[in-house]
């Protein structure tokens, strides 16, 4: 079951980032904006997030967490 919901998200990911090269939003941050780097980007083609913006909210969920 793990890997079946596992691997819905990851397909709702990648029909995502396919919607925004349509709409001409690929390769952009959605919590700054500002462009993803391109290596990043080649290794996960999907990602919603800069590295920089992903470990803020990571550190967010930490503090919360305690």
């Amino acid at each position: 079951m793990r890997f079946a919901d596992k691997e819905r998200k990851l397909l709702g990911e990648i029909a995502n980032a396919i919607e925004k090269l349509e709409t001409g939003e690929y390769g952009l941050c959605e919590g700054t904006g500002e462009p993803i780097a391109f290596k990043r980007l080649e290794l996960r083609p999907w990602t919603r997030y800069s590295v920089e913006y992903k470990e803020q909210m990571e550190r967010e969920k930490k503090q919360h967490q305690r």
